[in-house]
């Protein structure tokens, strides 16, 4: 039996600035100053420590970059999740005006295994991005309003409590008393309602906003009738096979504070043969896509819309130091077939476009900002 010895490659490493000066035979202050461009080096020593870092496949670190002054020309956001079109349409609207104004986006999404302070430190503190984009995050004391406010951050949808950073959002809670107000003229007055998750800001709102319309049209908001939901089509399929499943009598109308409840509401309804509007009405939020092709009524967000404003503030705030105020932008109400009143013929399936035949009603209260 013979021996054999296996040579093992030394693991390859990424190449550092202290290489970069051994190369080019300068210090590391010398290449420092050559890469921040900040302070005079003579043409030939510029030359040397650029052609040592090509050779070698060097590159600055963002951190190293940001320590000597420079920017990085990227937008960073972060989301509470992947798993949704609304953020989807936000992230679009920052994108685009990113990208007409030179800057790149880098996304991340908290999820549930991730720490949120880390990763505004991770992104920001470091140097990875100029500005930080952090849209509807939970409100928790583990981001602290006093170390934020020094930081080039916008809030998109929700502002942090204690917080003098600008926020952009829309109108929740206007959106929502429309819509009771719609389903109320309809002639609606026993309306149940499913909510969004526990503690989420915009379920909040809306669910706020469908409690102060109630209130002043002399309706009540029987609990029987609010429903949990998660903001995802199985939870509204789920909320509406638990209602059928204890046989009680159907409400007047439903109002699902998401578009994505209300579909799968929508298809476990049809499933138990229960005829939208016929039987009872049905109603969504965010106006997303696939509403138009079920003439499911919504209130439209503009969630495009407060992507673009919080990537312009962000790119005034990085290149003219400009830091604007909060803003609330304008919802609008979408009248489509699934709230007719029962006495209202209602629209063919066939005829996909009468869906649309209704004029958008503009939601616009005391204070907002369009």
């Amino acid at each position: 039996m013979t021996d054999t010895a296996t040579e093992i490659s030394p693991k390859k490493t990424q190449p550092t600035l202290y290489d970069v000066c051994e190369l080019s035979g300068v210090s590391s202050a010398t290449v420092s100053r050559v890469f921040s461009g900040r302070a005079k080096v003579s043409e030939e020593v510029r030359k040397r420590v650029i052609d040592a870092a090509q050779q070698l496949s060097y590159e600055p670190s963002h951190a190293a970059r940001a320590l000597a002054g420079r920017k990085t020309n990227t937008l960073g956001a972060i989301f509470p999740e992947i798993a949704s079109g609304f953020y989807a349409d936000v992230l679009s609207g920052i994108d685009e005006v990113a990208a007409e104004s030179g800057f790149d986006v880098l996304a991340s999404f908290v999820g549930k295994r991730r720490s949120r302070p880390e990763m505004v430190k991770r992104l920001l503190r470091q140097g990875r991005v100029d500005a930080l984009l952090l849209l509807n995050l939970e409100n928790s004391t583990d981001l602290k309003p006093e170390a934020l406010d020094q930081l080039p951050i916008i809030l998109i949808d929700r502002e942090i409590s204690g917080s003098n950073l600008p926020v952009i959002g829309m109108d929740n809670v206007g959106g929502a008393e429309a819509m009771i107000e719609h389903l109320f003229e309809q002639g609606h007055r026993h309306i149940a309602v499913l909510t969004g998750p526990k503690g989420n800001h915009d379920s909040e709102q809306r669910l706020l906003g469908c409690q102060r319309a109630m209130t002043r049209l002399g309706l009540t908001l029987d609990p029987s009738l609010v429903w949990a939901g998660e903001f995802t089509t199985d939870s509204g399929a789920l909320a509406a096979r638990e209602f059928l499943d204890r046989r009680q009598p159907l409400p007047d109308a439903i109002f699902c504070l998401n578009d994505a409840m209300a579909i799968g509401m929508l298809s476990e309804l049809q499933r138990a043969g229960i005829s939208v509007p016929g039987d009872v009405a049905l109603a969504g939020y965010d106006n997303v896509e696939a509403a138009a092709h079920l003439c499911l009524t919504s209130v439209a967000c503009p969630m495009r819309l407060m992507g673009q404003v919080a990537a312009r503030w962000a790119v005034d705030l990085i290149t003219r130091n400009e830091r604007p105020v909060g803003h609330r932008l304008q919802v609008r109400l979408v009248v489509r077939n699934s709230s007719a009143g029962k006495t209202r013929p209602p629209v063919l399936p066939a005829a996909a476009a009468a869906c649309d035949a209704a004029p958008l009603r503009n939601v616009h209260r005391p204070g907002m900002t369009a």
